[in-house]
């Protein structure tokens, strides 16, 4: 036998055969080979058996494995969702929270956050915010419209378009106390409402008012293909609809601005009477004038206080909501932890605006604070007309008589934008103003198309009425409209003018209503440094407008005396030499 024989009988059947001729060898059985025949069969039969045992073991094993394994992500799963949960029920009512405060100042920001927490509490595809507005005549619509001004992320799209009145089911959703035999026409869903016992009046007394029922509705489509009135403004998905009704008053009035005046005039004038009286009545005694034998007399009881009262305009909106490609609808639950969020968001925009107001008329009426203003102006011109008077004196000596007036009128304007920008402080006091007459929203579109705005900068999108909300940004950053003012020419001639860049359209809103520098203190000293800039850039444009139709008028005079002699070069018409001689 080789080596590679033995080898390979040493590694397979050597160490089994070993144990077998061990063992026979204790046992010294009559027929070995039968012994041995039986005892290989018995060892195989084990092994197999082992084997066998191993695998079901190892089976075991693994798919106990696998079900831990599919418990733990199951559960993993769980977590996840009921972190989910946690997340989405502390935000809705975190914001519910804010919303609900007396502390909180409702800011524009909040819109937003409206829609992205509708959406995530109630699982909608889309949200998108709509206000109810009223066209203008001559302007695209005339009639009533939603302009939706807010949408959810993926369906900003909303925000360019609007819905006209009596177009599809939402505007069911802003009708006031509708009938209720027409819910179901107009996909009208009544919340349900726990009513309490009736109360019996007492013998002699009157019976308890009703409660007052609820003037608006939500709309609930639960299968938008169910409804042939739905108006889709992209192709239809299956999925429900939901449009739910957010009504607040406004108090950006100018009805609601005089009556906070007048009530504040008045506390405030009552106040300085009482304090008046207690001078006097201190005054008294301690002159001695109190009769012997009588105590001094007590300060009088302060009258009860009367709460401010405001005359609100009501603002209609709608939120709107749907899960188009899911093909799912609203639960009622959602429905109703959507109306709470729209009911608060409501309140909050509504006692900010009320505070808002009376908060500016107290600012206005501080006569105390207006004096110091005042004075800070007057010495803010007087240090600029000194840093300027040697330049100004020597570019006059310099000049020619006939731009003399033009050079003038330049260093006035220029002086009136150095002022505004060193008391920029005076003109931003105005940025929390809500509400401003028609006559400063002219003054202050005319400082925007000086400056180049364009009329889509300027007025509201759709209108053609100002609007503060939108020209309150001379306010929050008059240095912009300032340097933008600084970088304008006012001499030489200007073509291609858009109409609202034109003098003659400007000229009439910058001095609305007989509007002077005087009148414009009076409104606020910010709003006077402004009208001032506005009122030296118009005298600039005009002075170099006058200079030069004097150039063109001697031009002229000189051609008709030459005759036909004159040799001179062609004299254009005044009106194509500028857009502003038009």
């Amino acid at each position: 036998m080789d080596a590679g024989s033995a080898t390979y009988l040493e590694e397979n059947i050597g160490g089994v055969l070993a144990k077998a001729l061990a063992e026979m060898a204790v046992v010294q059985p009559k027929d070995g080979v039968d012994f041995l025949a039986k005892w290989l069969k018995s060892y195989s039969e084990q092994e197999e058996a082992k084997i066998i045992r191993d695998e079901e073991e190892k089976a075991l094993a693994d798919e106990r494995a696998l079900t831990r394994t599919k418990l733990e992500e199951k559960e993993k799963v769980r977590q996840q969702k009921l972190s989910e949960q946690q997340s989405l029920e502390s935000m809705y009512n975190g914001i519910l929270d804010k919303f609900s405060s007396s502390e909180t100042s409702f800011e524009e920001t909040f819109w937003k956050e409206l829609v992205d927490v509708a959406q995530s509490a109630s699982g909608a595809s889309a949200v998108y915010l709509g206000v109810v507005e009223q066209g203008e005549e001559g302007m695209d619509p005339p009639g009533k419209y939603i302009s939706y001004e807010v949408a959810s992320k993926g369906s900003e799209w909303m925000t360019e378009k609007m819905l006209i009145e009596g177009t599809g089911v939402t505007w069911g959703a802003v009708t006031e106390n509708p009938p209720e035999e027409n819910f179901q026409e107009m996909c009208l869903w009544k919340p349900p409402s726990v009513e309490p016992a009736p109360v019996e009046p007492v013998d002699g007394e009157e019976p308890p008012p009703e409660k007052p029922a609820n003037p608006y509705y939500p709309v609930k489509v639960d299968c938008v293909t169910d409804v042939p009135a739905m108006h889709y403004f992209e192709m239809t998905r299956l999925g429900g609809y939901l449009a739910i009704p957010l009504m607040y008053q406004s108090y950006y009035t100018g009805e609601a601005y005089a009556e906070a005046k007048t009530y504040e005039e008045e506390k405030k004038a009552e106040a300085k009477r009482r304090a008046d009286e207690e001078a006097a009545r201190l005054a008294a005694i301690e002159a001695g004038e109190t009769p012997e034998g009588e105590a001094p007399p007590e300060p009088a009881e302060p009258p009860e206080e009367k709460p401010l009262v405001m005359t609100g305009k009501e603002i209609k909106m709608v939120l709107c909501l749907d899960t188009l490609g899911s093909n799912t609808f609203f639960s009622e639950s959602k429905v109703m932890q959507v109306l709470e969020l729209v009911k608060a968001c409501g309140q909050c925009k509504s006692q900010t605006e009320f505070k808002q107001v009376d908060a500016q008329v107290l600012q206005v009426i501080d006569e105390d604070a207006k004096v110091a203003v005042e004075e800070q102006i007057v010495n803010a011109v007087t240090a600029i007309d000194e840093k300027m008077t040697e330049t100004i004196e020597k570019e006059e000596a310099d000049c020619p008589d006939e731009k003399k007036d033009v050079l003038q009128k330049k260093f006035a304007f220029l002086k009136a934008v150095e002022a505004a920008k060193e008391l920029t402080n005076v003109i931003e006091s105005m940025k929390t103003w809500v509400w401003v007459t028609p006559e400063v929203l002219s003054v202050f579109a005319a400082a925007c198309f000086i400056a180049g705005f364009s009329k889509e900068d300027v007025y509201p999108r759709r209108k053609t009425v100002l609007a503060w909300e939108k020209l309150k940004m001379i306010a929050e950053k008059p240095m912009e409209l300032l340097t933008k003012l600084e970088k304008v020419e006012f001499e030489g001639p200007k073509k291609g003018l858009k109409p609202e860049h034109k003098l003659a359209f400007i000229t009439p809103m910058s001095a609305p209503a007989e509007m002077d520098e005087e009148k414009a203190k009076e409104i606020s000293p910010g709003f006077m440094l402004i009208f001032r800039v506005i009122q030296a850039a118009l005298a600039y444009r005009n002075a170099d407008l006058e200079m030069r139709k004097a150039e063109w008028t001697k031009q002229m005079a000189e051609k008709e005396a030459a005759g036909e002699e004159y040799a001179g070069p062609a004299i254009p018409a005044l009106e194509e030499l500028d857009d502003d001689f038009a």
